[in-house]
């Protein structure tokens, strides 16, 4: 019992280092930045997509407009010498309804402008932002790797104490240890805590309670750990 719980003890000192890799604060700003970086692809291509459809309005308004002025010039050049008042009153009164027409596709188009303009202005806040992400990502991802460099040494003479240490303990009870440990159940081993499992705290049948005496261990039925006694 006694290597087996040096080998649990190793292998706690395992989940530490891990654990601190996993949770430094170099790693979570690199999927922060990450995160960030896909997020702005997604909306600069959707930035693009509308910046497409208001370019694609904005043509269409300025063939309409090109297509009024064309037909104001067209009305204005006639020679009023050889139309009759009621002529003149047609043509005038076609010349309003052109001129007003212009005048809302002119406001159109100053409109389209204005969005077109702000689409670009956040698109290139985008870009920048993508900039500035990546710089933190390589910032963050040297650091990241400067702190794994730096606990993988340790974490390879652990693996090695836990490997030598193996032929040493019993293999029934190693191969309980590995059964619950994949299990994501830490730790594996715990004492009998006045007549209660040392990790989860239930209450013990004293049958059981006897078992662990005469036996030195017992299997909990509630958690799975193997409770020995201390």
């Amino acid at each position: 019992m006694e290597n087996i719980l040096k080998y649990q003890e190793l292998d706690n000192k395992l989940q530490q280092l891990e654990k601190k890799i996993a949770t430094s604060s170099e790693k979570s700003v690199m999927n922060q930045m990450i995160g960030y970086v896909k997020d702005a692809q997604n909306k600069s291509a959707e930035l693009e997509q509308k910046a497409r459809k208001m370019m694609d309005e904005y043509i269409n308004l300025k063939k309409e407009y090109d297509k009024n002025i064309l037909l104001i010039k067209e009305l204005t050049a006639k020679n009023s010498d050889e139309l009759t008042t009621a002529q003149m009153e047609e043509i005038f009164n076609q010349i309003n309804l052109v001129s007003s027409n212009l005048y809302m596709i002119e406001r159109n188009l100053n409109i389209q402008l204005v969005n077109i303009k702000a689409i670009l202005k956040e698109f290139e806040n985008t870009k920048n932002g993508v900039i500035k992400a990546r710089n933190k990502h390589k910032e963050s991802k040297e650091k990241y790797e400067a702190l794994v460099n730096t606990i993988n040494p340790e974490m390879d003479k652990i693996r090695h104490e836990m490997t030598k240490l193996e032929p040493s303990i019993d293999a029934k009870l190693l191969a309980k240890y590995k059964s619950v440990r994949h299990d994501n159940v830490f730790p594996v081993f715990v004492p009998l805590n006045n007549g209660n499992c040392g990790g989860c705290r239930m209450a013990l049948p004293m049958g059981k309670v006897d078992k662990i005496k005469s036996d030195g261990y017992i299997v909990c039925d509630n958690c799975g750990r193997v409770i020995f006694d201390k």
